[in-house]
C-alpha cells in the first residue's frame, strides 16, 4: 500500500448533452408545483433515489467510449455534473496522455431506479469507468468486450465480462493496469471545478499504485492525501479490480431538492478551494485531512488515515 492510505456547469464541447425533458416535482406539504429549468436534479441517495431530467452520455467522444455489451444496457443516463466530468475528464486524458481510451460503464438507467447490476446509480451519481491499460512495451490498449481483472502488482489476471455474457473465448491479454493514465483520469475528476467527488471505490493494491504514480510524477503532496482518504477498498461488495466506481456528492441546489448524500461529510472543495499550501486552513471539520497532508510532505505515515477514515 501507499504510505498515505489506511491499511486492513458542463463543458459543452464536442458533445451534445441531450436531457430528457423539463420536469415539474410536486412536493408534498408544499403549497404548489415547484418547476425546474430543464437541469437534471438527483434525488435521494444512490441506492434508492432517482434523477429528473437525466442526461445521455453519447456513447463515443473525445478520449473515451462506451463498449458495445455495455451500450446495450442503455445505462448512460445521469446528472449533468457526472455528464459533464466524465466528457473533462476523458478529453484530458487524451490530451495530456495521447492513445488510451476511457471505457464508461454504467451511469444510470433513463428511467433510473433499481436495476439487475447495480444496488446503487439510482440517481444519477454513480459512474463506472474500466481501467486503461498498456502492453508490455507501455503501448496503450483499446478497450475489449469485457473488463479484466488485475492482480495486487497491476497484471492483467481474468476476464472480467459484462452480466449475461460469457467471458470472450479470447486470452486474457498480457497487459497491466496503466497507472499514469488511470491517475490523471482520477486526478482530473478531483481537479474539476463544477463536480465533488465523493468517492472513488477500487481495490486498495490498484489504489496504491496510482498514488504511487502520483508521488513519482511530483504531485501536489496536499492532492495525494485528498486521493487517499477518497480512494476507497467497499466493504459490501466485490474489491473493484477490473474497474473504478466513481460517486460525485450531491450537487448544493440539488440538495434543497431532495439529494442525500450518505457517508462522510467532507466539503472539500468549499475549503480546499480557499487553502495556502500544502493543505490551507483546519476548521476543525478538516483536522484528519490536513494532519495527512502535513504527514505527506514529511513522508511520514498519517495515523489519522486508517480503516474508520474509509467506510462509506
Amino acid at each position: 500500500m501507499h504510505s498515505v492510505q489506511g491499511r486492513p456547469g458542463t463543458n459543452r464541447e464536442g458533445v451534445r448533452l441531450r436531457a430528457a425533458g423539463l420536469v415539474v416535482l410536486v412536493l408534498g406539504g408544499c403549497s404548489g408545483p415547484l418547476a425546474f429549468d430543464g437541469s437534471s436534479v438527483s434525488i435521494g441517495a444512490t441506492g434508492e433515489g432517482t434523477v429528473r431530467s437525466p442526461v445521455e452520455l453519447p456513447v463515443d467522444g473525445d478520449g473515451y467510449t462506451v463498449p458495445p455489451r455495455w451500450r446495450l444496457r442503455h445505462s448512460n443516463y445521469g446528472t449533468d455534473e457526472l455528464v459533464g466530468v466524465l466528457v473533462r475528464a476523458a478529453r484530458v486524458v487524451a490530451r495530456a496522455l495521447p492513445g488510451g481510451t476511457a471505457a464508461i460503464g454504467d451511469l444510470s438507467r433513463r428511467a433510473v431506479g433499481a436495476s439487475v447490476e447495480h444496488k446503487s446509480h439510482q440517481s444519477g451519481r454513480d459512474v463506472d469507468v474500466f481501467f486503461y491499460a498498456v502492453d508490455g512495451g507501455g503501448r496503450p490498449i483499446a478497450p475489449g468486450e469485457a473488463m479484466v481483472r488485475y492482480g495486487v502488482e497491476g497484471q492483467a489476471v481474468r476476464w472480467s465480462p459484462a452480466r449475461g455474457f460469457a467471458p470472450p473465448a479470447t486470452p486474457v491479454p498480457a497487459c497491466h493496469f496503466d497507472a499514469r493514465r488511470n491517475w490523471a483520469f482520477v486526478r482530473a475528476l478531483l481537479a474539476d471545478e463544477d463536480t465533488e467527488v465523493q468517492w472513488i471505490f477500487i481495490q486498495r493494491d490498484l489504489a496504491a499504485l496510482l498514488l504511487r504514480a502520483a508521488t513519482e510524477a511530483g504531485e501536489d503532496p496536499a492532492l495525494v492525501a485528498r486521493a487517499a482518504f477518497i480512494l476507497h477498498e467497499p466493504t459490501d461488495s466485490e474489491p473493484h479490480d477490473d474497474h473504478m466506481h466513481v460517486r460525485l456528492y450531491c450537487d448544493p441546489a440539488d440538495r434543497r431538492l431532495g439529494c442525500a448524500d450518505r457517508g462522510p461529510v467532507r466539503w472539500w472543495k468549499k475549503d480546499w478551494k480557499y487553502m495556502a499550501p500544502p493543505y490551507g486552513r483546519d476548521d476543525g471539520r478538516r483536522a484528519a485531512a490536513a494532519r495527512a497532508a502535513a504527514a505527506v510532505r514529511d513522508g511520514e505515515l498519517p495515523v489519522s488515515v486508517g480503516a474508520g477514515a474509509l467506510r462509506s
